[in-house]
């Protein structure tokens, strides 16, 4: 009987362990070049993020920033405060996401996109295209 009990425990424990860790990169980071902060939130099975804070959140006439260089017209008018810009990132296990898509208002386009929590309020971040790759490291705030 105390087999059974211990088992049972050991399986809750584990599963809520696997919830813990799986949920170890919500939370919001500043990106490496400091100008811009980027919130990851859990929608159903997969992790998104979305930009909660700019630098420099206007433009040159004192206007919310805006995504011009978006391939779709109807969504040029947008501004990138709140926009969701990382989707369908899933939790592979030791801390790794990956499968996601980011979206890069600068260029516009969509890269590749996983990530790696490191710890110590850190993550590491990929984002591929035609076969090259670029990682920074994020910092939690």
């Amino acid at each position: 009987m105390k087999k059974i009990v211990y088992t049972i425990l050991v399986m809750f424990i584990s599963l809520f362990v696997y919830a813990q860790n799986a949920d170890a990169i919500v939370g919001t980071y500043l990106k490496a070049d400091g100008k811009s902060k980027v919130e990851f939130y859990k929608t159903g099975d997969n992790y998104c993020g979305k930009v909660v804070w700019l630098k420099e959140p206007n433009d040159s006439e004192g206007k919310p920033k805006k995504d011009p260089k978006n391939p779709d017209k109807s969504l040029r008018d947008r501004p990138l405060l709140e926009m969701v810009t990382i989707t369908g990132l899933k939790y592979e296990g030791e801390g790794k996401y990956g499968e996601g898509k980011a979206y890069r208002p600068a260029e516009g386009d969509e890269v590749k996109f996983k990530v790696k929590v490191i710890g110590d309020g850190t993550i590491s971040v990929t984002g591929s295209k035609y076969g090259f790759s670029k990682t920074e490291t994020w910092t939690k705030k």
